[in-house]
């Protein structure tokens, strides 16, 4: 099975080469995290200020897919900022004019309208500040980015072949007996690939 062309894992280094336009490895930690953090995860991602995380929260199929699964991967960027000053730097930014106000506006700018080659089409949903329960720095500040990537599936991406691809994908049929159908076989004949 070939995964390679697979939604989640094509985008995912897309949208983080669209990130590091604006948000630069010497300044910016970038990595994936899942949707919700525990404290202690969210403890160690705020000694990296600033911060961004990146969270696959899942998939919304359209209602008229066909064969060809269509629909939108949802996905959430995690804003994290703290203060290297005074409490207002939190927002506003510090020397380097960086802080929680210009990280979120210019991710919603860099995601919303821009289209991953042969994926689909970015539009950011909403954008939110947020508190992590159990979390007392004042000095950090936090703010999550929705957005939504357009994108379709099918089987024939995988490069299933054999009657055994198949069989890996762990399908079970459940078919009812009609007494005037054709009888079946378990057999697959598969034309060979070119």
């Amino acid at each position: 099975m070939d995964l390679q062309y697979t939604s989640i894992r094509k985008m995912e280094p897309e949208i983080t080469a669209r990130l590091r336009l604006a948000f630069p490895a010497r300044d910016f930690s970038i990595e994936r995290v899942p949707q919700v953090l525990t404290i202690k995860e969210f403890e160690r991602l705020a000694r990296q200020s600033p911060f961004i995380g990146l969270a696959w929260l899942g998939f919304r199929a359209d209602g008229d897919s066909g064969r060809m699964v269509k629909g939108n991967m949802l996905w959430r960027l995690i804003l994290i900022f703290k203060a290297s000053s005074g409490l207002e730097t939190r927002f506003k930014g510090d020397v380097k004019g960086i802080g929680l106000d210009a990280m979120a506006d210019v991710a919603i700018a860099l995601l919303h309208g821009w289209t991953i080659p042969g994926t689909g089409a970015v539009s950011v949903t909403s954008a939110n500040s947020v508190i992590a329960d159990g979390w007392s720095d004042d000095a950090v500040v936090i703010a999550q980015v929705d957005f939504q990537v357009t994108c379709a599936a099918s089987p024939s991406r995988l490069n299933l072949i054999t009657a055994e691809d198949f069989e890996g994908i762990g399908v079970t049929w459940r078919l009812e007996p009609d007494p005037d159908a054709i009888p079946l076989t378990d057999t697959i004949n598969l034309d060979e690939a070119p």
